[in-house]
């Protein structure tokens, strides 16, 4: 499942009460559990994974706007976590408080199959610069839209979020 304003327990999600809930490797608050931010939202890469080992988020790390606030069930695999910061300026530089962190992309198995839950939108506008992230630019068309450009580590990264799952 991916997040967004109407995904998981967000303003129109309402998925804590349905089959989902037992299905996913998360637990979905009860409450709006959208969390939206002003300052960098930095992507943490918690464990080696095929959806993520061909990706540079340590090298690299990307940034999102906002998410889905979850919790991560036990005997689930945290793959990524994002880390909140709130910036302030002190004289000529600018200090980076950490603030709160929470599960980002978690994985797991259900019945014969695997499951995923991914916090943020794939989209703006809680994806933000996430959908830039890269070292080469990408243009993709669908049919009967307009040309969109992202970053190849974000195609990369969501086409092997894909292909795990599917497999």
């Amino acid at each position: 499942m991916i997040g967004g304003w109407e995904s998981f327990t967000g303003c129109a999600g309402g998925y804590n009460e349905t089959v989902l809930a037992d299905v996913l490797p998360v637990k979905m608050s009860e409450r709006d559990d959208r969390v939206n931010y002003y300052a960098p939202c930095v992507i943490r890469q918690n464990a080696s994974h095929p959806i993520v080992d061909s990706v540079p988020f340590k090298q690299h790390p990307a940034c999102i706007a906002g998410y889905n606030r979850l919790e991560a069930k036990t005997n689930v695999q945290i793959i990524l976590s994002v880390q909140k910061y709130r910036i302030t300026e002190a004289g000529a530089e600018f200090v980076f408080e950490r603030e709160q962190v929470d599960p980002l992309l978690i994985a797991s198995e259900h019945g014969k199959g695997r499951v995923l839950a991914y916090a943020s939108d794939v989209a703006p506008h809680w994806a933000g610069g996430f959908v830039d992230w890269g070292d080469k630019r990408i243009t993709l068309k669908a049919s009967g839209a307009d040309e969109v450009e992202v970053g190849n580590w974000y195609i990369r990264f969501f086409r092997n979020l894909v292909h795990w799952v599917c497999q």
